[in-house]
């Protein structure tokens, strides 16, 4: 056997599943992680093709409950991307004694799954890393917490949330509540960690902390850097950053991203979260600058949730008609653009200042930059001056 699929998304059900432990997950020259099968024990059992849930046929459901939410913690919500929906059901669980699963900076600037048990390890969870996941063995963690009677919630995108569930297959999932994510689809690692490193290169220091959605100007898509040597923080905006802009254009996702079978209103995840782009126009007395959220609710289980939402949210009803106006991830996959058949060979073979200047390359924008050069202090005496003269 030689390929399970010619869609692979990197879930590791397969190498987690194999009996004969024959499956290894490997780079590819992209950087995105592939299985590897060793011909010489795989016996042609076929599990591995059987579960894979790229091969299989998933169980989808539409939401049976679609609401904008807002947490009503001011400090939880400034460290999320939007709403603040997974930090407070993490939260949630971690208080009756389970286990949250989720993406999270690791050495290096590696992103993988982690499993957090304590409250204190879970900012690591929160805000967006566009870039994938390394599931690791958290589908084999999850089995044994489960198996052990411990509350488990695992967030994830789409094709991760479709693994874990073939991975479990029949096993008693009560306990198990999942989040899939409203995915554009994803970078590779390598991608990302050159970009990291031209970043440094060029903020001439080392980067200690990074945020793909800071707040600090309000809900958008600004990024933050906090550099070491010189002990300071700088926001920028994703039109006048190369790894952000391009993601944002689709020009740097995984193969099967660009024909994902989970971009659509169906869902694999008990529950549905992302942003609620939009809300402005369709809720304006609902609107708020700290973020909001679209949650949708999938199954049973997770309406089972809505008393323990209505806590922990300020939340309000909405259509999936609504949602869908600027999420256009649930209708269909990101298109696939022309300069996605070079993007990856250009990484291998430019120089990585060329590379981040020249092949990702973005259009000017003045505001953006001049804004960007501005020290925060001065940022934030204009956000206060501008928000005294709306308010007169």
């Amino acid at each position: 056997m030689n390929q399970i699929t010619e869609f692979c998304t990197g879930c590791r059900t397969c190498e987690q599943l194999c009996p004969k432990s024959c499956i290894t997950m490997e780079y590819s020259s992209e950087g995105f992680i592939e299985p590897r099968i060793d011909v010489l024990k795989c016996v042609d059992c076929g599990l591995c093709q059987k579960k894979c849930p790229q091969n299989i046929s998933n169980q989808l459901s539409l939401p049976k409950g679609i609401y904008a939410v807002r947490n009503k913690n001011d400090n939880e919500i400034l460290r999320s991307a939007s709403g603040g929906v997974f930090v407070a059901l993490a939260k949630y669980f971690l208080e009756q004694g389970g286990a949250c699963v989720g993406a999270a900076y690791m050495d290096n600037w590696n992103v993988g799954h982690i499993i957090v048990k304590d409250e204190k390890d879970l900012p690591r969870l929160q805000s967006s890393k566009y870039v994938q996941s390394d599931t690791m063995q958290t589908y084999t963690e999850v089995q044994k917490l489960l198996k052990n009677g411990i509350k488990v919630l695992f967030s994830g995108t789409p094709c991760q949330v479709a693994g874990l569930k073939s991975f479990l297959g029949n096993a008693d999932t009560t306990n198990l509540l999942t989040i899939d994510l409203i995915c554009h689809g994803v970078p590779s690692i390598k991608l990302f960690k050159s970009y990291m490193t031209w970043l440094e290169k060029k903020m001439g220091g080392c980067i200690i902390s990074f945020n793909f959605r800071d707040k600090s100007a309000g809900w958008g898509l600004n990024y933050r850097i906090k550099i070491k040597t010189r002990t300071k923080t700088k926001t920028k905006s994703c039109v006048i950053d190369p790894y952000y802009y391009h993601f944002l254009q689709g020009n740097t996702y995984r193969e099967c991203c660009y024909r994902c079978k989970y971009c659509k209103a169906q869902r694999i995840g008990d529950m549905t979260i992302g942003d609620y782009w939009g809300i402005e126009e369709i809720m304006p007395e609902f609107f708020s600058k700290k973020g909001i959220s679209c949650l949708l609710l999938n199954s049973e289980k997770a309406m089972s949730y809505i008393s323990l939402i209505q806590s922990f949210f300020y939340i309000r009803s909405s259509t999936l008609t609504d949602v869908m106006k600027h999420q256009h991830n649930l209708l269909a996959p990101t298109p696939r653009p022309q300069l996605r058949d070079t993007v990856y060979q250009s990484l291998n073979n430019e120089d990585v200042n060329y590379f981040f200047k020249e092949v990702l390359g973005y259009p000017p924008n003045c505001k953006a930059e001049f804004l960007s050069m501005l020290p925060e202090w001065i940022k934030n005496q204009l956000r206060r001056i501008l928000f005294r003269l709306k308010n007169r």
